[in-house]
């Protein structure tokens, strides 16, 4: 494969490990390619996916100078299996890769049991495809999907993909077991199918609003928090979500795992909408989570913070005297301390006491590189509230 040499500004000190360089960090191109030899003070500095259009120019997936070929993808399947299934223990479905911070720019892969489902965000990546199908392959995957269709690829000049590479008829009715219960996979779903990033809040939201009387999961989707809190024997959960088919998929879920299908209420509904028919109807609850889309995709969080002061509005006048809220943010322009702002704003507005219990994160199969800040996106807090 032909190599681009790119020689950039500066000093190696001037770059560390980042994954990122831009455009005008470059000093000078030769060649022409998809792969990138970069160089440092005339000496060699890694090896990355070259971009020539994007204002994000190079995305280092070695330091070593080598090709991204299959056997490259299949030696980085290996190191991440053995992060995510010895070291923390997770079996049967988890991510695999987080891009950047599994060495594989712009590349994710959520494990379903014996198969995988890629994201594919990057220009080098798309152009490189072929290896990449080709790694899994060599690592055992008996099938692989593709649903590629996420807002950084937009940014990337790529169209949005999805379909199978191989294994279709091997997929079938697809099902794992996260935390002892049982989840189907729609595979043409939101994201990968499911939200890896929960798992572990799933359990511990879950824990924590054990036994409460009548919950409300909001953004339910396929119900992730509604059998965590059904496995920890909360009486009544009422689920609202706008994708119908992810509700029927939630319903199919509360009776696979041989809960009670009438301790759980669907409403396929705007949320927004839902909340402010709550709160006419001067309904109450013991405890809410929230976990909605990124309201920002970029820098200019205005109209996310005017999202979440809303929820928050109407969450603490829904909530009873000593209920929970749980709530959470996937964008990562959204901080803990912007989320905590907003519920301070609503809370004093409702002259409500407000305690944070918890600070949520992402689950540790979507690892955060200390030299890579940005990987970090997935933030919550668990809150009592009187």
């Amino acid at each position: 494969m032909p190599r681009v040499r790119v020689n950039l500004k500066g000093k190696p000190s001037d770059y560390g490990l980042h994954p990122w360089i831009f455009k005008d960090k470059i000093k000078g191109v030769t060649g022409q390619g998809f792969e990138a030899a970069v160089f440092v003070k005339g000496k060699f500095f890694g090896s990355a996916f070259y971009n020539p259009e994007g204002k994000l120019a190079l995305r280092f997936y070695s330091h070593d100078e080598e090709d991204f070929t299959a056997g490259l993808v299949y030696g980085r399947i290996q190191k991440a299996r053995k992060e995510r299934e010895e070291i923390l223990g997770f079996k049967g479905s988890y991510r695999l890769f987080f891009a950047e911070a599994d060495g594989m720019p712009g590349i994710i892969a959520d494990v379903y049991g014996d198969g995988a489902v890629i994201q594919i965000s990057s220009f080098g990546a798309e152009k490189l495809k072929r290896e990449i199908v080709e790694g899994f392959r060599m690592a055992g995957y008996r099938w692989l999907y593709e649903k590629s269709n996420s807002y950084a690829r937009r940014q990337e000049g790529l169209e949005p993909y999805e379909g199978w590479h191989y294994g279709e008829e091997l997929a079938g009715d697809l099902r794992v077991k996260i935390n002892d219960l049982s989840f189907r996979v729609p595979l043409g779903g939101q994201k990968t199918g499911l939200y890896l990033d929960q798992r572990l809040n799933w359990e511990l939201v879950g824990r924590v609003m054990a036994g409460r009387k009548r919950v409300l999961d909001a953004f339910s989707y396929t119900g992730g928090f509604t059998l965590h809190l059904l496995k920890y024997g909360v009486e009544k959960v009422i689920a609202v979500d706008e994708d119908v088919e992810a509700l029927n998929l939630l319903k199919g879920n509360v009776k696979d795992n041989g809960f009670n299908v009438n301790t759980v209420e669907t409403y396929r509904a705007n949320v927004f909408d839902m909340l402010d028919s709550f709160v006419l109807a001067h309904e109450r609850f013991d405890s809410i989570i929230l976990d909605p889309p990124a309201f920002a995709k970029g820098k200019n969080t205005h109209g996310a913070k005017r999202g979440y002061f809303t929820l928050f509005d109407r969450a603490l006048r829904l909530l009873e005297e000593g209920g929970l809220l749980a709530a959470f943010s996937c964008s990562r322009h959204i901080t803990h301390e912007l989320l905590q702002n907003e519920l301070s704003r609503a809370a004093k507005r409702l002259l409500r006491e407000v305690k944070v219990l918890y600070r949520l994160h992402q689950s540790p199969d979507h690892p955060i590189p200390v030299y890579f800040p940005d990987a970090e996106y997935l933030r919550g807090f668990l809150a009592i509230v009187y």
